[in-house]
């Protein structure tokens, strides 16, 4: 092989690397979707019941196929659901990269999310 190939597959491999280890760090972007303010304005900003949970979900074939996310965490022991206080969509360079270079055909995101506290019991007291 000659030389200026050797190189050139190094300079191509020492990319390939440095993308992968920017894809594990932070997020390029992220959406952060929240509710202003608390049930019937009495808490000051979010607090919600629950920490953040992640989940990497997947699109194919420019979105004919997708993965969904069914939130199983967010209700009580006797079963009673809560809703979702925040949401986070994140996307990072090795999210980008995968989706860039599958044109489209494949493309990652992280969600995260955290369930709402529970209502406040409103009226008399017996």
């Amino acid at each position: 092989m000659t030389r200026p190939a050797v190189r050139s597959r190094r300079r191509i491999l020492s990319l390939l690397l440095v993308a992968a280890c920017a894809g594990q760090g932070s997020a390029c972007y992220t959406y952060h979707v929240y509710q202003i303010g608390g049930p019937q304005g009495r808490e000051m900003g979010n607090q919600p019941s629950t920490e953040w949970r992640y989940k990497t979900l997947s699109s194919f074939a420019w979105g004919a196929v997708r993965q969904d996310l069914p939130v199983d965490n967010c209700k009580l022991a006797d079963g009673t659901r809560l809703g979702i206080e925040e949401v986070k969509v994140q996307d990072n360079l090795g999210y980008t990269l995968a989706t860039v270079l599958t044109l489209g055909l494949w493309a990652p995101v992280r969600v995260g999310w955290r369930c709402a506290k529970p209502p406040v019991p409103t009226g008399v007291l017996n």
